[in-house]
């Protein structure tokens, strides 16, 4: 992919505050047309401006939900990269994305334990997050019901008022109530 075209996928992710979407739904609809884009784009994952990683993640979230397939090749890196988890928006948007591409069966552990980890992260969305990814691994039959549950459980005896609550709704979606 030629400089100019990264560097101004860069400078488009850079735009507006961190919180926001930026354009990130008119980025998602050039990826799913380019998959070239794919690349760069978890790249931008590491890049050290956190408004850019934040909508990146953002992206790759929403690339994931409609091409989960076109992660595959990255899944290492993108294990990598949810295992340094320096911001939380990686922590809430990569699982998204990890939980539903046909990891082998090393990758599939590696994110369990990830995930099971990441149930104690101080932002209650990563957390809530990972709990979402254990409960879908578990459902898709990828790893025990057990090891999610357990997490599960623990969130619902968390202090965090926001996270027990999250606990409950997974548990009521997946029938383990």
């Amino acid at each position: 992919m030629p400089e100019e075209r990264r560097s101004g996928l860069r400078q488009r992710l850079a735009l507006g505050d961190r919180k926001e979407v930026g354009e990130a739904a008119a980025i998602t609809r050039e990826v799913l047309d380019d998959p070239s884009l794919v690349r760069p784009l978890v790249d931008l994952l590491e890049d050290a401006d956190e408004a850019v990683v934040a909508h990146a993640a953002h992206v790759v979230m929403q690339v994931g939900r409609d091409a989960p397939a076109l992660f595959l090749p990255y899944a290492d890196r993108l294990l990598s990269i949810l295992r340094a988890c320096g911001q939380w928006e990686i922590g809430e948007q990569l699982p998204k994305v990890l939980a539903v591409i046909e990891l082998e069966d090393d990758q599939t552990q590696q994110l369990a334990d990830l995930l099971a980890a990441q149930v104690d992260a101080k932002s209650n969305i990563a957390a809530a997050s990972a709990l979402t990814g254990l409960a879908e691994l578990a459902r898709t039959g990828r790893i025990g019901e057990d090891i999610a549950r357990d997490a599960i459980n623990a969130a619902l005896a968390s202090p965090r008022k926001a996270l027990a609550a999250r606990a409950r709704r997974i548990l009521q979606k997946a029938g383990w109530s």
